[in-house]
């Protein structure tokens, strides 16, 4: 059990020095963007003009956010950096008394919760404004040997590098597949892309294809444009998230400030698919069946509603075939936009997206079978996945907890 305490501040010391202003507007000294709360890794500005007061921070120092310092911003700049960078004066720099603590013990230490729960306790009424060095450095923390911090900062990362052979077998990933982007889990969802393939193919041998605008009941309508609120009294509206990974969430509503102008068209019957013609390219061809009650829930005007000719296709079939490669090519093709980050398709766009014609109804039902069935699997092989990357992170949370346990 350890019996010696010392303030902070016979580890640390604040750094009082500012860069020089010719060489930071030269780039030759670059700034600080931020601090990262995950890893505490330091990143830096694209461009180097600023109008607030600067640091200075040298290689090998502590670099401290005021406030956020307690959420893990707190980085350790290399000592083999090749140049100084500074930082806004809301952060502080400290050189390390490395004759009393290991550098990236200090570091790792400070961004644990035995450093936060000491903190706290030691701070009058916690952290309301920016934590400051001359607060920072009165907070007495353990004084383990330099043997000790060694073995402690030996183990943590020998767990460190288990944890990371665990994510590297899992490939983590960031994709956009199936109108979702995943970094996780990425091979649930190709399973899902490759069996709709085989649908695409199969039902492409079989029959001709036609326009999507022939098996309409009626024109396209796009949703409305009345003001929305989270806490208004008029009716759901379906928000463009909502059909996020082709599956249609109707919790992801906002509610009509007013429905004096929202007309009985406007709302969903069941069976009508409502597919986003933008604005994000993300987001463009997104769609999902509605199953709820008849006209009660509207949707925004990024979405375009279809209502298909249920006496000839079943809404689920319409569905999976708006989600095959050919359809996604086809939605691309005519997406067009302002700028990479507005994408919009248009309603002549949506009517020429290529549909099969003269499916019977027993060859839909047995492919909405199939798809769903192997979709609910995939869904749950996904879950159960995403639900292990969470438990590493939590994993990777325990082994520094444990690191300074006592400390």
């Amino acid at each position: 059990m350890l019996s010696e305490f010392v303030p902070l501040g016979e580890y640390l010391s604040v750094r009082e020095e500012q860069p020089d202003a010719t060489a930071v507007l030269e780039g030759t000294i670059p700034i600080v963007a931020k601090v990262r709360f995950a890893d505490g890794a330091i990143e830096l500005r694209p461009t180097n003009t600023t109008q607030t007061k600067l640091i200075l921070v040298r290689p090998g120092d502590i670099l401290i956010s005021g406030i956020n310092a307690l959420k893990g911003a707190i980085a350790l700049y290399p000592s083999n950096a090749s140049t100084d960078i500074a930082a806004t004066i809301h952060y502080s720099a400290y050189s390390v008394n490395e004759d009393a603590v290991l550098p990236v013990f200090i570091h790792e230490y400070l961004r644990s919760s035995s450093f936060r729960k000491r903190a706290v306790a030691q701070l009058p009424s916690g952290i309301k404004t920016e934590l400051k060095s001359k607060r920072l450095l009165q907070i007495r923390v353990p004084k383990p040997s330099k043997e000790e911090q060694e073995a402690r900062i030996r183990a943590l990362f020998a767990k460190r590098r288990r944890i990371a052979e665990l994510y590297a077998r899992r490939k983590p990933e960031g994709a956009m597949i199936l109108g979702r982007r995943v970094t996780v889990a990425a091979e649930a969802r190709r399973a899902i892309a490759s069996r709709l393939a085989e649908f695409e193919r199969d039902i492409l041998v079989e029959y001709k294809v036609g326009r999507l605008e022939d098996y309409l009941v009626c024109n396209l309508r796009h949703g409305i444009s009345t003001p929305c609120s989270a806490d208004a009294d008029g009716p759901p509206v379906l928000m463009p998230s909502s059909t996020t990974g082709f599956v249609l969430d109707t919790s992801r509503v906002m509610f009509a400030v007013s429905n004096s102008d929202i007309r009985d068209d406007d709302y969903l019957e069941p069976g009508d698919i409502i597919f986003a013609r933008g604005n994000k390219p993300d987001q463009v061809g997104n769609c999902g069946v509605y199953e709820g009650e008849s006209g009660c829930t509207t949707f925004a005007n990024l979405f375009m509603r279809l209502r298909i000719d249920q006496k000839q296709y079943l809404p689920w079939f319409a569905q999976y075939w708006l989600m095959t490669p050919c359809v996604r090519e086809h939605v691309r093709k005519f997406t067009k936009g302002t700028g990479p980050s507005i994408q919009k398709i248009n309603g002549q766009g949506v009517k020429a997206i290529p549909f099969p014609d003269a499916v019977p109804l027993d060859v839909q039902t047995s492919w909405i079978k199939h798809l769903t069935s192997f979709r609910r699997i995939s869904s749950r092989v996904e879950l159960l996945q995403v639900l292990q990357a969470k438990e590493l992170e939590i994993l990777a949370e325990r082994v520094t907890d444990e690191a300074f346990s006592g400390l």
